[in-house]
């Protein structure tokens, strides 16, 4: 069974989005290729969602999809400034001269990049029930009664790391735009970089996952016995 084009876009920008913060560790030529794939890749899942931009003047708007739209123009916009920051302090693709290094426009970018990239887990986390899907049949996985009496321990080991990534990363720096560039170690491995960036994309995904949950839970009509049959 071949895999959805959507499917492997969404897997594809998850990883890019991984490896884009590790620049320092795959060079800059490197980072700023990545960076027009990732570019590149969300062209393409645009116009493979472009249904969604049809469907902004239907239904009706209640707090759920608010919270949606709320965050996919902040996506948006977080894309958008992290694309056309990077032109100006590229060095490789579009190497303009007197444009290169401006500390303004590196501050701007370390901040739009580190937005898109808890942005986009959240988006994932909404929108990622495709990701069980495979040409529109819902894959189930069946996991050992251990490892689901297990997993309640698991999440809360995870979201403990995830938040010690945080704190150790110092990601509120660039969050609050307040760096133009990350702490660097030299003898840290690459892998170890990516762990912790993992968690914490995956961990965003997990926490916007649940909220949508809670909201769609809160949303759905209260059906009274004689309605649920029909």
């Amino acid at each position: 069974m071949s895999i959805p084009t959507k499917l492997l876009t969404d897997i594809l920008m998850a990883v890019l989005f991984l490896l884009l913060m590790a620049d320092r560790h795959t060079g800059n030529a490197i980072h700023e290729w990545l960076g027009v794939t990732l570019a590149g890749a969300f062209l393409l899942h645009t116009w493979l969602n472009r249904i969604w931009y049809k469907t902004l003047r239907r239904g009706r708007y209640d707090f759920s999809r608010v919270v949606r739209l709320i965050l996919n123009m902040l996506l948006l916009l977080a894309i958008l400034g992290t694309l056309a920051s990077s032109v100006l302090i590229s060095r490789t693709v579009f190497p303009f001269p007197g444009l290169r290094g401006e500390l303004f426009a590196r501050t701007l970018h370390v901040f739009c990049a580190h937005w898109t990239f808890l942005l986009a887990a959240a988006h994932l986390g909404i929108y990622g029930k495709r990701l069980q899907t495979a040409h529109g049949r819902r894959v189930r996985f069946t996991l050992p009664h251990w490892c689901s009496r297990a997993s309640p321990v698991l999440c809360v080991v995870l979201a403990a790391y995830g938040a010690y990534a945080f704190l150790y990363r110092e990601l509120i720096y660039p969050l609050t735009m307040n760096s133009a560039f990350m702490p660097w170690n030299g003898n840290e491995h690459m892998l170890f970089f990516l762990l912790d960036y993992g968690v914490i994309f995956f961990l965003c995904a997990g926490a916007a996952h649940m909220l949508s949950r809670l909201m769609r839970k809160r949303n759905a009509p209260v059906l009274r016995p004689a309605e649920a049959w029909d």
